[in-house]
């Protein structure tokens, strides 16, 4: 695939007419021209019940190699796929449902056989007229911990442009074998998926994650690229040392020196790709590039091709102006308008341009714990004490205090049974940090809590503090 941004083909064309590479799943191989012929049928059947133009079809997703079927079957339709996990709880689905206004979901029964993925009808009101999904592929929900969740148009031009530009930037070639443990509702799932099947190569995928299982494959195919949150690799560096030369895809929380070095500990001649960006910017905004023989930052790299880069001066906020942005937020144009200010876009998170161009994130705006009119990012406690040589993983969040508005309480992943005392901890941390920024609570876990994207979860851990559910 040597294509350029401006004449990129869509993506989706890309698929259906590649003769070669294709996918394994927990039911087996699928290569892609029968991955291609399920997605014409199921197509077929979309168009026999009605679908109308630019119309958003659900699509349910869960780690099979029919999931990239039914996305192109909506796709090759005329309609807009909307990806949700095929196990999300029913208020989820609903809450899809009317913030799309879809008629139809395309799934398959719930059986581990092979089959064409269905339409269902779900509703009779056809859907309002939307000039921004005119030119739109798919619609892709954010997870956000926090609030109402929000439809990001994509269009199709333009995701097969930043797919490009990807390509070149991780290496991807025809002989690409890649390890993709991720869900085809967020963008990283996707074009981590999309990317190898589109230089025909292998993509091996699961409906449920695990170390045994990402180990297994390793040992049996030779794996070139391997995409996973940074929660995944830590699971899986407790296999056995590996001399391939293999390329780590890794996004959704930042990459620190701690687990960079822990990842070429276990694999000496990978290369890690610390990726940053949104869905509303297209996704892989920054790149860093790392391996063992080179010294490691915990900056995330440098800005990708044709995307700049700026901070707020009085706020400090990223923002982002790129050629792959979204078309907007469905059926939110102020929210769309806030976001989108003059052809930047407002990432919510807190970051330092630095003399050499990389980016340091410094924390999220929403996370930012006020402790007695203190603002604390959580991510600079974190990276303090997964310095520590008896932590294995540790997770920040704020939660009411009547004494200073805000107290700041920290989950820790002991790497033994018998874990350093809070007072210890504290001791330990005085002379590496402000003394506002250390912890008021220490609490002990076994794992993380984890949100829908494999990534460490503040809310969850504050209202598992304060009692409450999610």
């Amino acid at each position: 695939m040597k294509m350029r941004p401006q004449e990129a083909r869509d993506f989706h064309s890309v698929l259906m007419t590649n003769t070669s590479g294709g996918i394994w799943d927990d039911l087996g191989w699928l290569c892609i021209a029968d991955i291609q012929q399920v997605a014409r049928d199921a197509s077929r059947a979309l168009m026999k019940l009605g679908l109308c133009s630019n119309e958003p079809v659900l699509i349910a997703v869960g780690g099979q190699a029919e999931d990239i079927s039914a996305i192109l079957a909506v796709i090759l339709a005329g309609g807009v796929a909307v990806p949700f996990h095929r196990k999300s709880h029913q208020d989820t689905r609903s809450n899809l449902e009317s913030a799309t206004s879809a008629r139809f979901v395309l799934a398959k029964p719930e059986n581990n056989k092979r089959c064409t993925p269905s339409p269902l009808k779900i509703s009779e009101v056809l859907p309002p007229k939307r000039p921004l999904l005119d030119d739109a592929a798919v619609i892709t929900f954010t997870s956000g911990s926090t609030g109402k969740p929000k439809g990001v148009v994509l269009s199709g031009k333009k995701i097969s442009a930043k797919l490009e530009t990807i390509c070149e930037a991780v290496k991807m070639f025809d002989s690409t074998v890649a390890l993709v443990p991720l869900q085809l509702q967020f963008s990283f799932g996707q074009w981590a998926t999309f990317l190898p099947l589109m230089m025909g190569g292998t993509v091996n995928i699961t409906a449920r994650f695990s170390a045994d299982w990402a180990n297994q494959i390793m040992r049996n195919q030779p794996i070139t690229h391997f995409a996973a949150v940074p929660t995944m690799l830590r699971l899986v560096l407790e296999g056995e040392y590996d001399t391939r030369h293999m390329r780590i895809l890794t996004g959704g929380e930042a990459v620190n020196s701690k687990l960079s070095n822990a990842i070429f500990k276990r694999w000496p001649n990978a290369t890690i790709n610390g990726i940053y960006g949104l869905t509303e910017t297209g996704t892989c905004d920054l790149f860093r590039f790392d391996r063992a023989d080179l010294p490691s930052d915990d900056s995330l790299g440098y800005p990708a091709k044709q995307i700049q880069v700026r901070t707020d001066p009085i706020t400090s906020e990223l923002l982002i102006q790129s050629p792959y942005a979204m078309l907007g937020y469905l059926d939110m144009p102020k929210l769309t308008k806030e976001t989108m200010c003059d052809g930047w876009i407002r990432t919510g998170d807190i970051a330092e341009i630095n003399k050499d161009g990389t980016v340091t994130l410094r924390g999220r705006i929403k996370d930012l714990i006020n402790r007695g009119g203190n603002k604390v990012a959580p991510i600079e406690v974190e990276s303090v004490f997964a310095d520590h040589p008896a932590i294995s993983a540790v997770l920040v969040t704020g939660v009411p205090d009547p004494r200073f508005g805000e107290a700041i309480h920290m989950l820790v992943v002991p790497k033994s049974a018998k874990a350093p005392s809070k007072t210890a901890l504290i001791d330990w941390a005085k002379s590496r940090m402000d003394q506002f920024k250390l912890p008021d609570m220490v609490h002990y876990g076994k794992t993380l809590p984890l949100g829908p994207t494999g990534k460490a979860d503040r809310l969850a851990l504050r209202s598992s503090i304060l009692g409450t559910s999610t």
